[in-house]
């Protein structure tokens, strides 16, 4: 009898870590996210987005000098277009008040850097800030992406954020 119990016992705990191990390795597949990219604060029109939709606007290529020493090309979407999407308004639109703003920027590891408005403005700097998604047309790898700011006139890499997952844009009184 000790015996028998002995081994419906064993079963039992054989089952039960059979399903455990099986059952959790589902729930992490599962649980999986897709990064995005949000664009909170603010906005007019606040929103998110992911890789794929990134990749489905209308892209740009700038060259770049990247920690590496080396010149790249880096593909994505110019910042201010992103930021067209959310209803900003730059040029004429872009004044008094409206300069007293800047966007926060984090990255996944906490990681934060600030741009003003005008400086992202065609019209008053006249500087491109991609979000990239590839480096010479390889996609960024885990750490750096899936979203990278890239400021190619910038002669530091200190703005050049990696790894980005949000974008807050906050307004000075």
């Amino acid at each position: 009898m000790f015996w028998v119990m002995k081994n419906r016992l064993c079963t039992l705990f054989a089952l039960f870590f059979f399903l455990l191990y099986f059952c959790g390795k589902n729930s992490v597949a599962q649980s999986k996210e897709i990064p995005t990219l949000s664009f909170s604060g603010e906005w007019p029109d606040p929103f998110a987005l992911n890789l794929a939709e990134l990749k489905a606007m209308p892209q740009t290529e700038v060259k770049g000098r990247d920690r590496d020493g080396e010149m790249h090309s880096f593909q994505g979407v110019l910042l201010r277009d992103l930021l067209k999407r959310a209803k900003m308004e730059f040029g004429t639109g872009l004044k008094g008040k409206s300069q007293a703003q800047y966007l926060l920027a984090e990255a996944a590891d906490g990681y934060k850097v600030i741009f003003s408005l005008p400086e992202i403005d065609p019209e008053f700097s006249g500087k491109e800030i991609l979000v990239a998604h590839s480096r010479d047309g390889i996609p960024l790898e885990d750490g750096v992406g899936p979203f990278r700011f890239v400021v190619p006139e910038e002669k530091l890499h200190a703005r050049w954020i990696r790894d980005v997952v949000s974008v807050k844009l906050i307004k000075l009184d």
